[in-house]
């Protein structure tokens, strides 16, 4: 009896997270637009859920992942405190003005969301999230097909595709174009890439869906992070796990010093923009917005940088004439927002720091999943504003997470450490 009730009650619990998932993801309902608000509002409920169940087990966690919730949360947290700390610094000699303090809830919410789900959970928290981001798919492009009609279909695909002034239907606005959505949906073909999980009919069917919604969504760059990503796998599969752990850290610091001269190509001049205008690159504006944000930031390490979100500030004060929320490239943002040093400090974590991380505690093919992240991440940090996305944040943190939590349970069992049997699927508490 008691049996049954803890899985009705989970099964209660898992129904209600992908219904308030699917809401928190979905943003628009054809011209209504939904705030962040509502995301941090949820995505803070959920925290709120784990922490009471830490509390009520008393910290303490099955035995052979007890260290592993607060070893991931320090992880991941640490780059966006360490950050923060350091604009107040900032703020408290005077390099930036404290109307620009901010919470940053919008990186630490859906970064602990993450983890805290999995805690819940277990590892099916990554399939329970791909089921609300098909629902979020479905009620946002349902609401839309009712409100606008049937012509937000053709329209997407002209728009996206052939002529970006279609007004097919007499609509302007790609209803389909579901920015965080449709980029971080590419997260779950790089799962399954670097998985190397069997492909079923189930997964066969979901990434068809995936493949139209990013189709759809006018994304070019999350197709070509995919592409990428799929390269790059396709490359280090051919060499045993060493070598390609090796591969991965030789590519992260190769990605980084490449950050590094990306900013100085616009920082020097118009050497960028000239080679932009050319070769005809339509870069849909970008150029202004780089240019504009970039004048505000030096390239050398006395560059101390002007402050966590304050670019985005600026595009809705002092440059709100360039009518953008975001500088569509969050390699720029976080250069110009952390100055040079933290900049690379930045850089390193993701690039190497993590990958040797996971490495290190769970795994080379862990270490190598990640780094399939990281490229695609990365990819998109090159020429958009989703290092403050919601969804994106949340999936790039919950796949590693739960394929190094498999990877560890698979370990466990094959090395049969224990003769308790310990499966990831469920909560992570006792």
């Amino acid at each position: 009896m008691g049996k049954a009730n803890n899985r009705s009650s989970r099964s209660t619990l898992v129904l209600i997270y992908i219904a308030t998932m699917a809401v928190a993801f979905t943003t628009r309902y054809g011209d209504l637009q939904i705030g962040f608000q509502l995301q941090i509002i949820i995505g803070l409920f959920w925290i709120a859920i784990g922490m009471c169940q830490l509390a009520i087990n008393g910290f303490k966690f099955k035995g052979v992942f007890k260290s592993d919730l607060i070893r991931l949360i320090k992880l991941y947290l640490m780059p966006h405190i360490v950050i923060h700390c350091y604009t107040i610094f900032l703020m408290a000699i005077g390099k930036v003005d404290w109307k620009y303090f901010t919470t940053n809830l919008t990186v630490y919410v859906p970064t602990l969301l993450a983890i805290i789900a999995v805690y819940l959970l277990g590892t099916k928290a990554y399939e329970y999230t791909c089921v609300a981001l098909g629902l979020s798919w479905v009620l946002s492009v349902g609401a839309s097909l009712l409100l606008k009609g049937p012509a937000i279909f053709p329209h997407a695909i002209l728009q996206a595709y052939f002529d970006p002034y279609d007004q097919t239907g007499g609509l302007t606005v790609n209803y389909l174009e579901l920015h965080d959505l449709v980029l971080a949906i590419g997260y779950i073909i790089i799962a399954f890439l670097f998985s190397k999980s069997k492909l079923t009919k189930k997964q066969f069917g979901l990434l068809v869906l995936v493949f139209i919604i990013m189709t759809l969504g006018m994304k070019r760059v999350s197709i070509l992070g995919v592409l990428l990503a799929i390269t790059f796998h396709v490359v280090v599969k051919a060499f045993n796990k060493k070598v390609q752990y090796k591969m991965c850290v030789v590519a992260g610091w190769i990605a980084f010093f490449l950050c590094y001269f990306y900013i100085y190509l616009l920082s020097d001049g118009s050497v960028f923009y000239d080679f932009i205008a050319s070769h005809g690159i339509n870069v849909m504006g970008r150029n202004y917005y780089y240019k504009a944000i970039m004048s505000y930031a030096t390239f050398g390490p006395s560059f101390m940088g002007i402050g966590r979100n304050v670019v985005t500030r600026l595009l809705n004060t002092t440059l709100s004439y360039l009518r953008v929320g975001g500088v569509h490239s969050d390699i720029i943002k976080m250069y110009v927002e952390n100055g040079f040093i933290m900049f690379g400090v930045w850089l390193w974590y993701y690039l190497v720091f993590i990958l040797k991380f996971y490495k290190k505690n769970y795994g080379i093919r862990s270490a190598v999943l990640y780094f399939g992240v990281v490229i695609y991440m990365f990819t998109l940090y090159l020429t958009d504003n989703v290092e403050i996305y919601f969804i994106c944040q949340i999936m790039a943190t919950m796949i590693p997470v739960a394929f190094a939590l498999k990877e560890k349970e698979h370990n466990f069992n094959e090395h049969k450490i224990d003769s308790e049997q310990i499966t990831f699927s469920k909560p992570l508490y006792e």
